[in-house]
């Protein structure tokens, strides 16, 4: 009987490990995407500053007020996927 309830308990562990895994694993993804919108965005803005500079403005305006938010509504833990 206490075979089984070890194998149980060695289950549940193993269970708890790969959700802390995946854990990491999403944090990261999210980072990836979030810096590639980023990038993505800073570029769409330096080629609008050649034609539109008043878009290019706004667009600048947006991407700062998203990273202030962005550090002020999360902890700083989130910054760190791998810590």
């Amino acid at each position: 009987m206490e075979i089984i309830v070890q194998t149980l308990d060695d289950l549940d562990d193993l269970a708890y490990a790969f959700a802390l895994k995946w854990e990491r694993i999403r944090r990261a993804c999210r980072l990836t995407v979030f810096m590639a919108a980023a990038m993505l965005l800073q570029t769409i803005a330096i080629i609008l500053a050649f034609y539109h500079p008043p878009i290019a403005f706004a667009t600048l305006a947006l991407l700062l007020v998203g990273l202030l938010y962005r550090g002020a509504t999360t902890s700083e833990s989130e910054y760190l996927p791998f810590a």
